[in-house]
């Protein structure tokens, strides 16, 4: 199981992050998210502001792979994992009163959150540790 670290929970803090889902038939989705907030070592949530294809896509695949890149330092991380949709509600409210503004759940036109439980971690920079899974 990949382990998000602190150096790498500020770094999903402060980079805009990048969110890919597929439909049943592999037709891709990639869209930026704002910000994304870290619950847990394993866990990411962010909240969707849209309610298009990402929702579509991740209630018929799970599956979820998140890239935060910084082009100008040439550094990056890919998080994959399987996600769900966690609608408003009780469950939306304690990670709203646990993450406050991180990951944008508080904010008024946030229309569901998405949890995703990650199980590798790909360093996706350049140098010596790219393409190097970490745990």
């Amino acid at each position: 199981m990949a382990k998000i670290s602190g150096k790498l929970k500020e770094y999903l803090r402060n980079h805009l992050a990048f969110v890919a889902t597929a439909d049943l038939k592999g037709r891709p989705n990639v869209v930026p998210k704002g910000n994304l907030a870290v619950l847990d070592e394993g866990t990411i949530v962010f909240a969707d502001l849209y309610n298009h294809q990402t929702k579509k896509n991740l209630l018929v695949n799970p599956n979820i792979a998140i890239t935060v890149v910084n082009p100008a330092g040439y550094t990056g991380y890919q998080l994959k994992g399987k996600a769900k949709i966690i609608g408003r509600g009780l469950e939306y409210d304690k990670l709203v009163k646990l993450l406050g503004q991180d990951g944008q759940l508080s904010h008024p036109d946030a229309k569901y959150a998405v949890k995703a439980n990650v199980t590798k971690i790909i360093d996706i920079g350049y140098g010596e540790f790219a393409d190097k899974e970490i745990r």
